[in-house]
């Protein structure tokens, strides 16, 4: 496997080893003791391989192996060059699907991974091909934004996150969940002023779980006269004082029209 920066990764399979060809030609030992095999997890060549066989990275240079024979995929971490088994169990073979040392194989031999996570394992023994995702907590991209509406209306917030294993939904409304809403929308039909508050989703997966940003979300109450209570004058038919000053303004001259005859 090649990384971005054109660095080459080995699955040296007898040696029970992993190696790096720098871009420079040097070659170094990433993980696991030339010579040694076994299935424990650790840093650099306190970690054990059975049989690696082949290899993906990913874009931020993290390691994933397939130990062919302990039956399992690992992790060799970019940051602290940490080994870790993320599939399977050490020694036992089988075809369970699951998520982490629940899943089964017997004896992978060919690994790649698409640019968007998943991975394809070629489970040999099982004559199979099977598809993994490396579990991420949820993380949201887009947030839920308040509005401002008139009683009556229909309010839709959304949230947008990422995360695997698919995650769910939970809206609250001034902290409380809403019976239903489990879905990345909320609808809300008919809007009334008691539906004024703090709206917030919960994004939840076996890995984790966040909290979105509040959406303050006001309703106002319709006037008697259909407009929206509150606010300045302006506008509408004339009262009852309009009249009356035009009939006094009628008086007026009624009387300066006498005085002038």
């Amino acid at each position: 496997a090649v990384d971005s920066a054109g660095n080459v990764y080995i699955a040296d399979t007898d040696n029970n080893a992993i190696r790096v060809i720098a871009t420079t030609g040097t070659v170094r030992t990433l993980a696991g003791l030339a010579g040694a095999s076994g299935a424990a997890d650790g840093a650099g060549n306190a970690a054990r391989f059975n049989h690696p066989s082949a290899i993906a990275v990913d874009s931020s240079f993290n390691v994933y192996v397939l130990d062919s024979d302990n039956h399992t995929i690992r992790k060799i971490a970019a940051a602290s060059g940490d080994v870790t088994t993320i599939a399977g169990a050490a020694g036992t073979a089988g075809s369970a699907d699951g998520t982490g040392g629940a899943a089964r194989f017997n004896v992978p031999t060919g690994l790649t991974q698409a640019s968007t996570g998943e991975f394809y394992i070629a489970d040999t023994n099982n004559f199979t091909v099977r598809k993994g995702v490396y579990p991420a907590a949820p993380v949201i991209t887009t947030q839920p934004q308040g509005t401002a509406v008139t009683a009556g209306a229909s309010v839709q917030l959304f949230v947008v996150a990422t995360g695997q294993p698919a995650p769910t939904y939970q809206w609250m409304f001034n902290g409380a969940a809403i019976s239903g809403a489990t879905s990345s929308t909320l609808t809300l039909s008919s809007i009334q002023v008691l539906n004024s508050g703090q709206y917030t989703v919960v994004v939840a997966n076996s890995s984790g779980s966040v909290t979105s940003n509040v959406a303050t979300v006001t309703v106002s109450a319709p006037n008697a006269s259909g407009g929206v209570t509150g606010g300045g004058g302006g506008g509408g038919a004339p009262g009852l004082y309009f009249y009356a000053a035009l009939a006094l303004l009628g008086l007026a001259r009624w009387f300066r029209s006498l005085r002038n005859r």
